[in-house]
């Protein structure tokens, strides 16, 4: 009888985790708006990265100064 309590205890348990709410603390909605808005920043950083290894490529030689 207590190794069905505690297996059912388990399986609940992991179903919970697995299954219901994203994390103890945020709701699935929530969660959803931060991979959005982590997804977001990351392609504005990617265009930033693209751009820095184009103006990368070579200084130019016009000024003695160091230009990004």
């Amino acid at each position: 009888m207590r190794n069905r309590l505690l297996m059912a205890t388990l399986i609940g348990f992991s179903a919970l985790v697995c299954g219901g709410c994203a994390s103890m603390t945020r709701t699935g909605e929530e969660n959803a708006r931060m991979q959005r808005q982590i997804v977001n920043l990351e392609m504005r950083q990617i265009a930033d990265d693209w751009n820095y290894v184009w103006l990368a490529d070579r200084q130019p030689r016009l000024t003695k100064w160091h230009t990004r």
